[in-house]
Formats: C-alpha cells, structure tokens, sequence
C-alpha cells in the first residue's frame, strides 16, 4: 500500500456534513497504530446547515485541507462515509472522494455510517458487543441496523438495515441494547417513556452523539487502511435509506 501522511475524512450521509483533514506525525509508520482522535492532528470543518452540499463541499475541502498546511492534490488518503444515508448527501460525498482518489491515484477507504455511530456511543456509553442504529427513513418508517463487536475495537460488523414502523422497533428492542442514530430525533418522547417505565431498557448516548463526525469517521478509515480494508474508486457504491419512488414502483 502506498505510503500515507495527508487524509481526508468526508461525512455527507447526513446534514449538514463535515470534513476533517489532518497529517499523520512525521515518525508515524500507519502499521499497527492505535487510531484515536487524541493521537491524530486533524481538524473538523462542518457544512453550512442551509443550502445544498453539492455546493458547499469543495470549499470546504479547501478551506480544510489549507488549514492542515497542504492542497487536495497531496492527498494520500480518501475516507468516506456509506451510509445508510439519503441520496444527495451520498452522492455529493462518494462521487466527490472518488474524484479525489482518482486524480491523486490515492487510497480510497469506504466506511459505514453504522460503523461511525456505534463508535460515538460506546466512547459516550462504556464498551458493548452491540449497538442498535436507527435512521429517521421518511414514510412514517425507520431504517434500522446493527453494529456487532468490532474486531479491533474500531471495525464494527453490520447488519443489513431493515425498514421498520417505530411500534414494530419498539416491540423488538432487547434490554440493555445501546441505541443511536439521527433516528431518535423523533422517538426521543418514546425512549423518554421506556427509560421512566422500564429502567435499563435501553442505553442512550447524549444527542451530541447520535450524528456522525468526520474525525471518528477518519480513525475509522485509518484503521480499515492498516488492515488493507481498502476499495477501487468504481468499485464503492453507498448504502441508501431506502428505494427511490420509481424503483418501489418497479418492484411493484
């Protein structure tokens, strides 16, 4: 694998998005390295919370990688976010990391929004094997998914998100499961209600932690790069919510 000191994290599977650029450390091999924020000089840049990602990314990136001291075409490294996620935000982030990629003839690291969640809530929560993700799928349903024990304490194994009613979840929760996601946005009032009727139901981390950032994004993505868990720029394809209108149309 090529050598790798610049990188860029890219998180637009939800909004607004963030981008983090860092260097890693002059004397620091990528091999067997514990990937940790406190361990990585990296900065976090976030979208503006109006307008369209497609518009505010590049200046972004530019803005980030210029406060890191270099210029996108010195990039090594390409981290982005899968999913699950809607289709623009996706699109925005995935086709802009592929174009990086191939230009530079770079690493490209994909990484599942699952993956990053589950992260942010054991790091707020205390260690567990499992961590239940919830995404708010429109149509009065949820996108659910399941991040299992990570191999290394980073790479989560994840499920196959399901859609679901917020009743049917509600029924299928196991006690004591930590659960995330931009999802409990909506369900905070039903979650509220558990915990006061059922303690220890469930776990919640704070709401700061139920969106994804790009430096947990980014130690994630290093950490799938030592382990060669890399991918070709044509080969990444993002993880959506859910089927567009004309698709369910067409399964119809």
């Amino acid at each position: 694998m090529p050598s790798i000191q610049k990188f860029l994290a890219i998180e637009t599977s939800t909004r607004p998005g963030s981008v983090a650029a860092g260097t890693l450390p002059s004397r620091c091999d990528i091999e067997n390295r514990p990937w940790q924020v406190d361990n990585l000089a990296m900065q976090e840049f976030h979208l503006a919370e109006t307008g369209s990602q497609g518009r505010h990314l590049m200046p972004v990136l530019a803005a980030a990688v210029e406060s890191a001291g270099w210029s996108l075409d010195k990039t090594d490294l390409v981290i982005v976010a899968t999913g699950p996620g809607p289709f623009t935000g996706l699109r925005v982030g995935i086709t802009t990391a592929k174009a990086i990629a191939w230009t530079n003839n770079c690493t490209l690291v994909g990484v599942s929004t699952v993956s990053c969640l589950a992260t942010q809530a054991i790091a707020e929560c205390g260690p567990a094997d499992r961590v239940e993700v919830v995404f708010d799928a429109g149509r009065g349903e949820l996108y659910v998914a399941t991040a299992t024990q990570p191999t290394d304490g980073l790479i989560w194994q994840v499920s196959k998100g399901t859609l679901q009613k917020p009743a049917e979840w509600h029924r299928t929760l196991m006690r004591g499961t930590i659960v995330t996601g931009p999802g409990l946005t909506l369900q905070h009032d039903v979650l509220q209600e558990l915990q006061s009727t059922n303690p220890g139901s469930v776990i919640v981390p704070p709401a700061t932690a139920w969106r994804p950032n790009s430096q947990t994004l980014a130690c994630i993505g290093l950490a799938k790069a030592e382990q060669r868990l890399t991918t070709k720029p044509a080969a990444l394809k993002p993880t959506y919510l859910r089927a567009s209108y004309a698709e369910d149309r067409s399964d119809a």
